[in-house]
C-alpha cells in the first residue's frame, strides 16, 4: 500500500513537468513564428525600399514597423501581415 502512496506526487510532478515542457514548446512555436513573421517584414520593406539596411523590425497592430537606412536618409516603412 505505501508504494502506492508514493507513486502519486511522483505521477503528478511528471504530469506538472510535461504540461512545462508542452507550454514551453508551444511557446517556443510561437516566438519562432513572431521572428519569422518579423523578418519576412523586413525583406519586404527592404524590397519596397530598393535595398538598404534595416535598422528594427518593431510589431504593430496589422504588421510591422521597419526602420531602413538607405543612402543616409532613415526611411520607416509600414509592411502589413499577409
Amino acid at each position: 500500500m505505501s508504494a502506492g502512496l508514493l507513486a502519486g506526487p511522483a505521477d503528478a510532478r511528471s504530469r506538472d513537468k510535461d504540461k512545462d515542457k508542452q507550454a514551453q514548446s508551444q511557446q517556443e512555436r510561437q516566438d519562432r513564428k513572431e521572428r519569422d513573421r518579423s523578418a519576412d517584414a523586413a525583406r519586404r520593406a527592404q524590397q519596397r525600399n530598393g535595398g538598404g539596411r534595416v535598422l528594427s523590425v518593431e510589431r504593430e497592430r496589422a504588421g510591422h514597423r521597419v526602420k531602413v537606412l538607405k543612402d543616409g536618409e532613415v526611411r520607416v516603412l509600414h509592411v502589413e501581415d499577409e
